[in-house]
C-alpha cells in the first residue's frame, strides 16, 4: 500500500501537461519524482525522451537503460534506445533495438521513418526503401516519411523522383529545414539553377550553422563554375565540421585545378577514409605528390592506381611509375666541395 502510494504521489507531481513548454521545469518536476521513486519505468522513459531532446545523449541513454531494466515488455523503451543510440551516430547499434520493436508489434510511421534512416546509414537503400514505404501506409502526408522517401530516391540516383519528394515534405511543414537543404543538392544535380539558389538563400536563413548546407552551396558555385565562392563555401562547411570528407576532396579538387598542390594535398589526405577506393581522387592525390617532389607518396599513389585498373596494358599510371622509378633510382649529385683551409 505504501509503494502504491508513492507511485500515486509520484505520478501526481509529474502532471508534465503543466509545465509542457518548459523543458528544465518538467526534468525538475521527473527528477524529485525519481528521487521518491526509484522503481517506476515510465518516469525513467519521461526522462530519457526529455534529454534526447536537450542532447544529452549519454544521460539519455542511460535512463532508457534503466526503463528497458525495469520493463523489457514495453517496445516503447526499445524504439527510444535506438532513437538515442541514431542520435549518437551509432547506427548498427541502434538497428536491432529498432527491429526488435517492430517484431513485437510496435507500429508507428515513427518506427519505419527511423528504419529508413538507419538502413541509409548503413547503405542499404533498398531496406531503406520497404521501410519508408511501410511508414507512408501508416501516415501518407507525413512530412518526415516524404523526406525519407526522397533521401531513397537520391540514394539510387532517381533525383526526379527526390525533388518531387522533398517539395511534398515541404508542402507539408513549410519549416522543414532539412528536406529543403537536400532539395538544394537535388536540384544542383538537376542543373536547375535558378530555383537551387532560391531555395539556397531560404535554407541558409534556416540552418546558418548547418556544414552540410554549406556544402551544398559549395556544390552550387562549383556547378556553376564559381570557384572562388565553393572553395569559400567549403572552408565554411569545415569550420562547422572538420570531419565532412566530401568537403575536403572537393576543396582538394579546387586547389589541386588551381596550381596550390600543398593546400590540395592536405585537404585530399583528410578525405582519404571516403575516397582511397575513388580514381579520380588516387589520380589527383598521386599528381599532387609528384608536383611537390613528394616522388615515394606518388610513386604509392600510382601503384594503388595501376593496382585498381588491371589487365589494361600501358596505362598512364604505368607511365608515371617509370617516370618516378628512374628519378628515384638516379645517383643524387655530387656537391663538390669548396671548402678553404688555412692553417
Amino acid at each position: 500500500m505504501a509503494c502504491n502510494l508513492n507511485q500515486d504521489a509520484s505520478e501526481r507531481m509529474v502532471n508534465l501537461q503543466k509545465v509542457s513548454d518548459d523543458p528544465e521545469a518538467q526534468l525538475k518536476y521527473l527528477d524529485a519524482a525519481i528521487a521518491r521513486n526509484k522503481q517506476e519505468a515510465s518516469l525513467y522513459t519521461r526522462r530519457a525522451k526529455l534529454l534526447l531532446q536537450k542532447g544529452e545523449l549519454d544521460k539519455a541513454l542511460s535512463d532508457v537503460n534503466e526503463a528497458i531494466e525495469q520493463d523489457d515488455k514495453d517496445m516503447t523503451n526499445l524504439f527510444l534506445k535506438a532513437q538515442v543510440l541514431r542520435a549518437m551516430g551509432k547506427y548498427k547499434a541502434a538497428l536491432p533495438f529498432a527491429l526488435q520493436a517492430e517484431r513485437n508489434s510496435y507500429q508507428s510511421a515513427a518506427l519505419y521513418i527511423l528504419l529508413s534512416d538507419l538502413y541509409l546509414h548503413l547503405q542499404q537503400p533498398q531496406k531503406a526503401s520497404a521501410a519508408v514505404k511501410k511508414a507512408m501506409e501508416l501516415a501518407p502526408e507525413n512530412a518526415h516519411a516524404l523526406y525519407f522517401k526522397g533521401r531513397v530516391a537520391a540514394a539510387t540516383s532517381d533525383t526526379a523522383g527526390a525533388v518531387i519528394n522533398y517539395k511534398l515534405a515541404i508542402r507539408q511543414q513549410p519549416a522543414f529545414a532539412e528536406a529543403r537543404r537536400d532539395l538544394v543538392s537535388a536540384l544542383v544535380n538537376q542543373k536547375v539553377y535558378d530555383e537551387a539558389r532560391l531555395q539556397l538563400e531560404k535554407v541558409i536563413k534556416q540552418l546558418p550553422k548547418d556544414a552540410i548546407t554549406w556544402f551544398y552551396k559549395g556544390q552550387f558555385y562549383q556547378a556553376i563554375q564559381k570557384p572562388d565562392s565553393a572553395l569559400w563555401s567549403y572552408r565554411t562547411a569545415l569550420e562547422l565540421a572538420d570531419t565532412l570528407q566530401n568537403a575536403h576532396y572537393n576543396a582538394g579538387v579546387i586547389l589541386y585545378s588551381q596550381g596550390d598542390n600543398a593546400g590540395a594535398i592536405s585537404h585530399f589526405e583528410k578525405a582519404n577514409e571516403a575516397y582511397k577506393n575513388n580514381i579520380k581522387y588516387i589520380t589527383l592525390l598521386a599528381g599532387a605528390y609528384e608536383r611537390t617532389g613528394q616522388n615515394i607518396n606518388a610513386l604509392e599513389q600510382y601503384q594503388r592506381l595501376l593496382a585498381s585498373q588491371p589487365g589494361n596494358g600501358y596505362t598512364f599510371a604505368d607511365q608515371r611509375i617509370a617516370r618516378l622509378k628512374a628519378k628515384l633510382s638516379r645517383p643524387a649529385p655530387v656537391v663538390a666541395d669548396t671548402t678553404t683551409y688555412t692553417e
